[in-house]
């Protein structure tokens, strides 16, 4: 079955000198895995497609009883050059892309979350505020979309240990989760929360939901 849709490229990897073997988190699919050949090649002109973080559009080949699915065309969509200057914007994006590429299952596809992804990596390479706020929705959204809705979950460990300290964390929540980052202008709507408890609240629930987020290590430093 040949297959078009829209990808991010979470990892690459050399195969046999000339070929790449590329996992990517697409709109139709989720996370798969596939083999680009000869993509390494002095004349290709795909070497520089397949950096972590692009946003490409693949066509390709889906056998559902293989691990691997062979790619016929690939096209650049978005390499998002004001993310790649900034450290920051960069950390935080890789830790999302981490954070899929770690937790989710091949072949299931998530167009939520693809969404979600789509719009923060497009605030991001576009705004320079907001820039926690815009990582924590992405969190509230990928959590919910993957089972876990922090929103409502009262008996959470992490939430029961925090309302302690906030008692409007819930609340703060909510907010975060309901900000507007499809806007075309910068997103100047303020927040209340206490900044230090909301980023060791974001760091326990990364750690508690995702231990194996190495990125997130880096990412948690910048928030302030």
């Amino acid at each position: 079955m040949k297959i078009k849709t829209h990808a991010f490229v979470l990892k690459t990897t050399i195969f046999k000198e000339s070929s790449l073997i590329i996992r990517l988190f697409t709109k139709e699919k989720g996370k798969s895995t596939y083999i680009v050949k000869a993509a390494m090649r002095q004349k290709s002109p795909n070497k520089a497609i397949y950096q972590q973080l692009n946003e490409v559009q693949i066509d390709y080949s889906h056998y559902p009883k293989r691990q691997i699915h062979p790619v016929y065309n690939t096209k650049l969509l978005n390499d998002w050059p004001q993310i790649c200057k900034d450290l920051k914007k960069t950390v935080l994006c890789t830790s999302m892309l981490e954070i899929i590429d770690k937790t989710f299952d091949d072949n299931i596809p998530d167009k939520k979350t693809y969404k979600a992804l789509a719009t923060i990596i497009k605030y991001f390479n576009n705004f320079d505020t907001n820039l926690n706020n815009a990582f924590y929705y992405f969190l509230l959204h990928f959590l919910k979309n993957s089972g876990y809705d922090i929103l409502n979950a009262k008996e959470h460990p992490i939430i029961i240990r925090f309302k302690s300290e906030n008692t409007n964390i819930l609340n703060d929540l909510n907010s975060i989760f309901n900000m507007d980052f499809n806007q075309q202008e910068e997103n100047t709507k303020k927040t209340n929360y206490d900044k230090k408890i909301m980023t060791q609240f974001m760091s326990e629930l990364v750690k508690y939901h995702f231990p194996d987020a190495k990125s997130f290590k880096v990412a948690k430093d910048l928030f302030n």
